[in-house]
Formats: C-alpha cells, structure tokens, sequence
C-alpha cells in the first residue's frame, strides 16, 4: 500500500467567495483532506488548530487581507512553516515581489487550472517533505 492511501495530505484553503472556494474544494478533494474558511482571522485560528500540510490563500478579502493574513501565519511559530500559496486574480507585475515580502511559498492567478494548483501544491510539499516536525499532528 503506497504512502498515498494511507495518509492524506490537509491543505487549507481561505476565500471569502463561496463559489470560488468551493470550486477549489470540488479540484482538490480528491487528493487532499480539505478544511475550508471564508475569512483572515477564521483561516489564522484553522491553521493553528488543524496543522495542515499547505494553505491556499486568497489575496482580496475584507477586514483581514490576504497579505495580512500570510505575514500572521508567517510570525506564529506553530504555522510558520506550513507553505501558503496566495491566489489572486489580480494581474499587477509588483504582486510576486509583494508575495515574497510576506512569506508566501507562491503566488497563482485566478482562475488557476487544476493541473497547475495540484502541480504546485505537490512541489511544495516535496521541498518540504523532511522539514516538517515529525512530532506535529497530522
């Protein structure tokens, strides 16, 4: 039995549109255990709850943006290494370096193909694989 059908990797995802969200649930589910939240803060309490192996991260929300809510989860030692990939449909050459400038692992225009955020999620946690704490919860 490959390492696939015994453990399913969790990603988090936060958007505040709903069909956006669910649509990105709809791709992912399949492969991952998906825990979804609609803002900033409820994503930023998520993380810290539910550990999950990356985050899915929309840019444009109320109260707390995406950009804030990345740097939170950058400064908390207990989400601090969990890879955040924002999502914005926003088409602005300073994005990338903005992206970088708060921790983000990658930045990904809307409407992003499946194959293209399956591809990047899996990258990610490749890198990653041996630097997570085997002792964090799954």
């Amino acid at each position: 039995m490959d390492q696939s059908s015994t453990e399913r990797r969790r990603l988090l995802l936060v958007d505040d549109c709903a069909p956006q969200r669910e649509l990105y649930e709809l791709m992912l589910e399949r492969d991952f255990d998906v825990v979804t939240a609609s803002r900033g803060a409820e994503g930023l309490e998520l993380a810290v709850r539910t550990r999950p192996d990356a985050i899915l991260l929309d840019v444009l929300m109320p109260e707390m943006d995406g950009w804030e809510t990345c740097t939170r989860i950058r400064c908390d030692a207990a989400t601090a290494d969990i890879p955040v990939i924002l999502l914005t449909a926003a088409d602005d050459v300073d994005l990338s370096q903005h992206a970088v400038a708060v921790g983000a692992s990658a930045l990904l225009r809307k409407p992003c193909p499946a194959d293209e955020l399956r591809r990047t999620i899996d990258d990610l946690l490749r890198h990653q694989g041996g630097d997570r704490d085997p002792a964090r919860p799954r």
